[in-house]
C-alpha cells in the first residue's frame, strides 16, 4: 500500500520540482505536494495547512533554506524539515541539523531523497508518540498530585536514610511545615526525640523486611497535641528490584481512641452499676424480709392465749418497729423511682424552720436513747423570724435521712443537727461521734447503692439510696450537700437551701401530729370509699372513739350512688383507685352534686405530681398510706370541728 503524505515543497526550479514528485512516487509514496518559492507564500502555507514534512531548497533568489527551518520551527515545530541543495557544504548541513533540521540530501544525490523521507517521516512518528506518552504521564502526575493532595490521610514518601521525598497537604498540615520546609529532612527535625527514634525503628522493620506493615503511631502536632495516627508502610522498588525507600498512610485516629476509652469506660461504669444494683438487691431482699420475718412471725406469736400482756406488748412494739423499718425502704424505693422519672417537684409553702426541726427532734429522741446517744439540737445564733418558703417535706426528708444515718452509725456518742444562716442560703448540718467515712468515699457516699459497708459481713441495714435521695431533693431546691468526715472520727453532713423570708408566720397542714386528743364532739356521718376490707376494717377501728356514722362503698360509682341518696354525709374519705370508678372520678361527681362537701383522699401514691392530681379532682386533702391513727383524726376533725 503507497505511504500518504502531504507536503510542502520550497523550490524555485520546475525541474527539481518534477524529479522530487517522481523519485518519491517510484518508492511507493502517495504524495499530495504544495509548492512555493516566496517567503510570503512559504509562511502563508505554513499557517494554513497541516503538513507531514517539508522539503526545502537551500538556496533561492531572495530566501534561503536556513530562514526557512527558523520559520518552520517557529509556526510548526514538530513537523520533519528536509533540506535540499546543490552547493550546501559539510559545515553548514551540520549546522542546520543542530538548528532542527531533521535531514539534508544533495542534489547530486536525489536517490538519498526517498529514504531520507521515510527517516524523517519515522522519526516524527515516534516523536509524536512520545509526545503523546509524555502529555499523558504529565496529566496522570497532575491527577496522581491532586488525588494525594486532596486525600484526608497524610502521605509520604523517604528514602532509605529516612528523608522526605514527597509530602501531601494533609501531611502539611499536620505537621504545621511547608512541602518545602520539609523535602530533605528527617523525622528528628520535626517531631520529639523519643517519637522520632519510634517512627525510625518501625521504618527500619519495613526496609529490612521488604514488606508492608500496619502500626499505630503517636506523634506531637503543630498543635501541641499527641495525636495517634493508623499507619500502612510499604518498600518501594526500583526497576532491578532493589528497596530505594518507602511509601506511607497516616489516618489519625485521635477521636477514635478517645471514643474506644469512653466506651471502655462506659463499659466499666456499667459493669460496676451492675454489680452495685446486683449488691443492692441482695442488700434490698436482706433489708425486705428481715423486718417482714419479724412481722410475720411475731403476728402468729399473738393468737397464743397464753401470751401474757408485757410479753404482747413487747411482740407489739417489734411488729409496729417492723412496719416502719419496711415501710422506710419501700418509701426510699418509690422516692428513686420518681427522682429517674422526673416527677418529683418543688412546691413552695410557708414553714416553720425551728418547729419543723424541733419536731424531728421530738421524733428521734427515742431513737437516739435507745441507741445510747445524746440527740441535741442547736440552736441558731441567727434564728429566724417567722417563716420561710420551701419546700417543708422535702427538707424533712432530708434531715430524717441524715439523722436516721448519724444514730445508725454511732453506737456510743452524740448527734447533733441544727442550722445556720449565711447570707442568702441557710446551712444545715448533722454532726456525729460515729464510724466515719473515708476521704476516698466523701463523693461516692452520696451515689445510689453506695454504702460505706459492703459485702456480707456489714454490720449496718439501710437501702444505701437515704444519701442519693437527699442530694436529689436537695439540688431540686437549689442547694448542694457535700460531707467532712474521716475514718472512725465521725461526719458532719452540710446541706444548703435558698434563704426565702415569708410574710406571714403559718404552720403548713400537713404537719406531725404529736398530742392525740379528739375534739369532735357533734355527731357526724362519714363516707369511707374503699375496696379492700381489711383497710375499712383498719379504718373502721380507727374511727370508733369519734362519735361518727360510717357508710360504706366498695367502689366510686357507690361513692357517688351514697352522696347522692344520703344529703346528711358531713366527710368523705376516698381511696384513690379503686374498681369500676376511680377515686379522681368520682371525686369530680360528687362535687358536682356537693360542692361544699369536704373530701380527704386516701392513697397509697406520695408523688408530687399525684398529690397535685389528687388536689385537682376536687380534694381538699389527703393521707397517704399506711395510715397513722393521730394523723387521720387530726385532718377529719380540721374539716369538722368549726361546723
Amino acid at each position: 500500500m503507497n505511504r500518504r503524505i502531504y507536503a510542502l515543497l520550497l523550490e524555485d526550479v520546475p525541474k527539481d520540482v518534477e524529479l522530487l514528485k517522481e523519485l518519491l512516487s517510484d518508492e511507493g509514496f502517495d504524495i499530495q505536494m504544495d509548492v512555493v518559492d516566496t517567503e510570503p507564500a512559504y509562511v502563508s502555507c505554513l499557517k494554513n495547512h497541516h503538513y507531514d514534512i517539508i522539503f526545502a531548497d537551500f538556496t533561492l533568489p531572495s530566501f534561503n533554506g536556513q530562514e526557512a527551518l527558523a520559520l518552520a520551527k517557529l509556526i510548526c515545530p514538530f513537523v520533519p524539515f528536509v533540506c535540499i541543495s546543490g552547493t550546501i557544504g559539510e559545515d553548514k548541513a551540520v549546522e542546520l541539523l543542530k538548528q532542527g533540521a531533521t535531514d539534508y540530501v544533495l542534489k547530486d544525490r536525489m536517490e538519498r531523497l526517498p529514504y531520507a523521507t521515510k527517516r524523517a517521516l519515522d522519526a516524527a512518528l515516534q516523536l509524536a508518540k512520545f509526545r503523546k506518552t509524555e502529555v499523558e504521564l504529565q496529566t496522570n502526575r497532575k491527577l496522581l498530585q491532586t488525588i494525594i493532595n486532596n486525600a484526608i490521610d497524610a502521605i509520604y514518601i523517604k528514602d532509605l536514610e529516612g528523608k522526605y521525598i514527597l509530602i501531601n497537604e494533609a501531611s502539611e498540615k499536620a505537621m504545621g511545615k511547608s512541602s518545602e520546609e520539609v523535602i530533605g529532612k528527617k523525622d528528628t527535625c520535626f517531631f520529639l526525640a523519643e517519637e522520632a527514634q519510634q517512627l525510625m525503628a518501625l521504618d527500619k522493620i519495613v526496609i529490612e523486611s521488604g514488606a508492608s506493615h500496619t502500626f499505630e503511631e503517636v506523634m506531637t502536632l503543630a498543635d501541641g497535641k499527641k495525636h495517634f495516627f493508623n499507619v500502612i508502610k510499604c518498600p518501594m522498588f526500583d526497576d532491578f528490584g532493589q528497596i530505594t525507600g518507602l511509601f506511607g498512610i497516616a489516618r489519625d485516629i485521635t477521636e477514635y481512641k478517645k471514643k474506644d476509652e469512653q466506651l471502655l469506660l462506659a463499659k466499666e461504669k456499667a459493669e460496676e452499676s451492675d454489680c452495685l444494683k446486683t449488691a443492692f438487691l441482695h442488700n434490698i431482699s436482706h433489708e425486705i424480709r428481715t423486718p417482714m420475718n419479724a412481722i410475720v412471725g411475731f403476728s402468729s406469736f399473738l393468737n397464743d392465749l397464753d401470751l401474757d400482756s408485757q410479753k404482747r406488748k413487747q411482740f407489739t412494739d417489734i411488729i409496729i418497729q417492723s412496719s416502719n423499718q419496711l415501710l422506710s425502704i419501700i418509701s426510699d424505693i418509690i422516692s428513686i423511682s420518681s427522682i429517674d422519672a422526673g416527677q418529683e417537684k418543688i412546691t413552695e409553702k410557708e414553714v416553720n424552720l425551728d418547729e419543723m426541726l424541733r419536731q424531728l427532734y421530738e421524733q428521734f429522741q427515742l431513737v437516739a436513747t435507745n441507741k445510747n446517744s445524746e440527740l441535741t439540737l442547736v440552736p441558731s445564733p441567727t434564728t429566724i423570724q417567722g417563716t420561710i418558703l420551701t419546700d417543708g417535706t422535702k427538707v424533712v426528708q432530708i434531715m430524717s435521712n441524715l439523722l436516721v444515718n448519724a444514730l445508725k452509725f454511732t453506737k456510743q456518742g452524740y448527734v447533733q443537727f441544727g442550722y445556720v444562716i449565711k447570707g442568702a442560703i441557710i446551712e444545715f448540718f448533722v454532726k456525729d461521734t460515729g464510724i466515719g467515712i473515708p476521704v476516698e468515699m466523701h463523693t461516692e457516699v452520696f451515689e445510689r447503692f453506695r454504702q460505706v459497708e459492703n459485702g456480707e459481713s456489714r454490720q449496718f441495714g439501710g437501702s444505701g439510696l437515704g444519701l442519693s435521695i437527699s442530694k436529689a431533693y436537695v439540688e431540686m431546691l437549689g442547694g448542694t450537700i457535700w460531707v467532712d468526715s474521716a475514718l472512725g472520727k465521725g461526719a458532719t453532713f452540710h446541706f444548703t437551701i435558698p434563704y426565702k423570708p415569708a410574710i406571714k408566720d403559718t404552720i403548713t397542714g400537713n404537719q406531725p401530729v404529736n398530742t392525740f386528743k379528739i375534739r369532735l364532739r357533734t355527731h357526724k356521718t362519714i363516707l369511707i370509699a374503699e375496696d379492700e376490707d381489711s383497710n375499712y376494717l383498719y379504718l373502721e377501728e380507727m374511727l370508733k372513739a369519734m362519735p361518727v356514722t360510717i357508710i360504706r362503698a366498695i367502689n366510686g360509682m357507690e361513692a357517688v350512688e351514697a352522696c347522692k341518696s344520703n344529703k346528711g354525709i358531713d366527710l368523705v374519705l376516698m381511696d384513690m383507685k379503686m374498681p369500676v370508678m376511680d377515686g379522681c372520678e368520682a371525686t369530680k361527681l360528687i362535687k358536682c352534686l356537693m360542692p361544699m362537701l369536704p373530701i380527704i383522699a386516701q392513697t397509697a401514691y406520695s408523688t408530687d405530681a399525684d398529690r397535685a392530681k389528687i388536689m385537682a379532682c376536687g380534694c381538699i386533702d389527703f393521707i397517704s398510706k399506711p395510715i397513722k391513727r393521730e394523723l387521720l383524726i387530726s385532718k377529719i376533725e380540721e374539716q369538722l370541728y368549726n361546723d
